[in-house]
């Protein structure tokens, strides 16, 4: 029995060494970041994302507004939860709910279309 727990111990503890460490960058979506990327879907599945050519940039700030020449028409946010943001625009007099994915280094937003649709952003 002695064994058997010294070999489940030693077992834990590979486990836990083997594990990849995470950046220690912060993982809020608040800062400037450059857009690399961008997705839009005909509606039949083979949309795929897209280099950007030009340097585009979007500064998500504390007080929750919206900055930068990358989302022009986005003046605020506030996040909901883990992985949806409500987006104000100026186009719009309701708000949007954006899905987004965040780490220290890289940030996906998701908008509400139709056939499918996206940005890719790095942090500056």
């Amino acid at each position: 029995m002695k064994k058997l727990q010294i070999v489940l111990f030693a077992a834990l503890i590979l486990s836990f060494a083997s594990c990849k460490k995470e950046s220690k960058g912060s993982k809020e979506i608040y800062g400037t970041w450059k857009l690399t990327e961008t997705w839009m879907d005909p509606g039949d599945g083979s949309g795929v994302y897209r280099k950007v050519k030009e340097d585009k940039y979007a500064t998500f700030n504390r007080d929750g507004t919206i900055k930068g020449d990358a989302v022009t028409d986005l003046l605020s946010f506030k996040i909901l939860d883990s992985v949806t943001m409500e987006v104000k625009s100026g186009n719009q007099t309701s708000p949007f709910i954006y899905r987004y994915k965040v780490t220290s280094t890289k940030l996906e937003l998701n908008p509400p279309c139709i056939e499918g649709c996206g940005l890719r952003f790095v942090r500056k």
